[in-house]
């Protein structure tokens, strides 16, 4: 074996490139399968752009979806469920213009079925015997906020007849049809409260012309956290509710009006079902009459479990280092003992997985989120970490750290390496354990990597959850520098080599983090940020419109209480605060948060003489997906690092 070289940390060589997570990776989601013939596809996004549909066989993968076309759509401008797989196998799609279309699989024949520039369709979900589709329908002919409308709608997929048949609400969610076609379900709300803790079940029974009656409400009505409604194959009803602090599992017997808890001993702390701003989460799947896979987060760790509805037990069927984040649409049963997982785990990137439930239950990989092998040994592996806070309420903040390795190379003598801290967008994501190519590719260089899940984030509680409301840009700033500073004071990382970066709501905290706390940060990076979040209030788009009031302003402010709070919130007033380097990227066609944002602060900072540079990818929406503006960003980034934290 040969001898470890000794290089500084951030300068060590790595065989992970920019390609390995640029050109090499891809993004999978969304796996799904025929009730009736048990086919099975999920989407893959493309190396050039845009997002296929892959049916998965028994001979290998075949790519369904003509290359003109992609699996997209922007409701609620982040998009829902592109797809559904229509009983005669053939499959209705939403493409990148947000029209919709019928592709065939076999044929890779594709016809247009509906749309206009003026309507997005997303989440679908067919009826299993008449020739209607559910959908979410949003309506952009009075493009404002405040008059773009949204609509539950029936398709037929055989004139074209689109129906709207739910219309009273602000917002809708996920419908879905009962496995015998006479109900469905949906979630719904209504300004100025948030669905992740206000949105509301409802049923209705289902006619054949395409209309519906006897709407009947589920839960939610006490502010109840309702996530994720999902049918069972015997007609039961299953979702998720927070009881608490947790959201748990619930389940309607079919034949019966109450819903009851799904027991789960030693699962208490975990959270059940997900709802965020992409709708269309699928975290669980009921598999038969007795059995229910799930995905429960603790800490914001995730586990893949058995559950047996019988007896209420239930077991795990991954180790950790395979399967320990899963999230959004990751979840689909094939049948009865068998179903899709995506997700990564500890020392394994992001896969498709088919699962085979039997007296043993074998795990098989159908396809891997990247083609690059590197050796376990290479991987850093994450320390889960609970910081106390130094402040008078003594909170626990959490996030996952990674620390440099690489077995080709050592520090000299006594050296502590930089850190890079991600803070997640959201603000109300999370982030969880799973390997990722990016972070490898900084901690087998020799940096320190954390993914800070600030007080705010998803997977840790309700009560955590809502400790951002009325303080965003206060405590998940604090955190950040509480993380910084207690991973220096333990010897962990070099003081004075701290770097902070995140994207959209994560660029947001990158600002305010550098404002409050410039003393304890070498330098910044931000991806699509919010540097006034007045402006931002004015100009975002109508699933956010109420979100500042939450996150900003304490309950029973008057006006000149909140526009002092907005000033007082927007890093672009406080911008001669700033002393470390400031890297700032940003889309030109970004519509959720303006490219205007990341103008305004790079002019402030160089009014104020301040480093500060800024990058603009013209073609590029919120956040950087194209493969080479994602290349320009990590290229972009490792320059500023070396340049400012080395």
């Amino acid at each position: 074996m040969a001898s470890k070289k000794t290089a500084p940390y951030g300068l060590w060589e790595s065989p992970i490139s920019v390609d390995s997570v640029v050109s090499k990776s891809r993004k999978l989601s969304s796996p799904r399968a025929s009730a009736k013939s048990g086919r099975a596809f999920y989407t893959e996004s493309r190396e050039a752009s845009g997002t296929s549909i892959i049916e998965v066989t028994k001979d290998g993968l075949k790519d369904t979806l003509p290359a003109e076309y992609s699996a997209k759509n922007t409701v609620y401008e982040y998009g829902g469920s592109t797809y559904a797989v229509l009983p005669d196998d053939r499959i209705i799609f939403s493409n990148k213009d947000n029209t919709v279309h019928i592709l065939s699989p076999d044929t890779k024949e594709v016809s247009f079925l509906t749309g206009s520039p003026k309507l997005r369709y997303s989440n679908f979900d067919s009826h299993p015997l008449h020739p209607w589709v559910l959908a979410s329908e949003e309506d952009h002919e009075k493009d404002t906020p405040s008059e773009v409308r949204n609509y539950i709608v029936a398709i037929n997929t055989q004139t074209g007849e689109v129906k709207r048949i739910l219309d009273n609400a602000d917002f809708y969610y996920t419908p879905y049809f009962s496995p015998d076609g006479t109900k469905l379900v949906w979630l719904e709300w209504n300004h100025p409260d948030l669905p992740f803790d206000a949105a509301k079940l409802y049923s209705a029974s289902w006619k054949s012309d395409g209309s519906i009656s006897n709407v009947n409400l589920i839960a939610g009505d006490n502010r109840e956290g309702v996530a994720e409604p999902r049918w069972g194959p015997d007609g039961s009803l299953f979702f998720g509710k927070e009881t608490e602090n947790y959201r748990r599992l619930f389940r309607i017997l079919l034949g019966h009006d109450e819903p009851v808890e799904v027991k789960v001993d030693n699962l208490d702390d975990s959270e059940f079902g997900d709802l965020r701003w992409y709708q269309g989460s699928h975290t669980y799947a009921p598999l038969s009459e007795r059995h229910l896979v799930a995905c429960p987060i603790t800490s914001g760790v995730a586990q893949l479990v058995l559950i047996d509805l019988d007896k209420g037990s239930w077991q795990e069927l991954a180790h950790a280092s395979i399967l320990s984040e899963i999230a959004l649409e990751s979840v689909a049963r094939l049948d009865d003992s068998s179903f899709f997982v995506i997700g990564g785990g500890t020392t394994t990137p992001e896969a498709l997985y088919r699962f085979q439930l039997g007296e043993t239950v074998t795990m098989t990989s159908v396809r891997k989120s990247t083609e690059e092998a590197f050796p376990e040994s290479l991987c850093s592996i994450p320390e889960s970490l609970a910081v106390t806070s130094a402040d008078a309420e003594s909170r626990r903040i959490h996030g996952f750290l990674w620390l440099p390795h690489n077995p080709n190379f050592d520090a000299p003598q006594g050296d502590l390496p930089p850190l890079i801290i991600v803070v997640h967008g959201g603000p109300t994501s999370y982030t969880g354990p799973g390997l990722k190519v990016r972070t490898q590719y900084f901690t087998s260089r020799g940096y320190a990597v954390v993914a800070l899940n600030h007080a705010g984030s998803t997977g840790h509680g309700r009560q955590y959850r809502e400790a951002l409301f009325g303080n965003w840009g206060l405590v998940d700033s604090d955190d950040a520098a509480e993380f910084a500073k207690y991973l220096i004071g333990t010897q962990k990382v070099r003081s004075g080599a701290v770097g902070i970066t995140g994207v959209s709501a994560g660029g947001y905290n990158t600002l305010q983090t550098l404002t409050r706390h410039p003393k304890t940060f070498a330098a910044g990076v931000c991806l699509s940020g919010i540097s006034d979040v007045k402006l931002l209030d004015e100009s975002t788009h109508k699933l956010e419109s109420d979100y500042m009031d939450h996150l900003l302003i304490p309950p029973g402010s008057s006006k000149a209480d909140k526009e002092r709070i907005y000033r007082e919130r927007s890093p672009l007033y406080q911008a001669d605060q700033i002393e470390s380097p400031l890297l700032l990227l940003h889309g030109g066609q970004d519509k959720v948060t303006p490219l205007e944002q990341a103008q305004y602060m790079a002019d402030a900072i160089k009014a104020k003489g301040g480093d500060v540079e800024i990058i603009v990818a013209p073609e590029e929406g919120h956040g950087f997906s194209q493969p080479k503006n994602v290349r320009l960003w990590l290229e972009e980034e490792e320059k500023w690092w070396r340049k400012s934290l080395l």
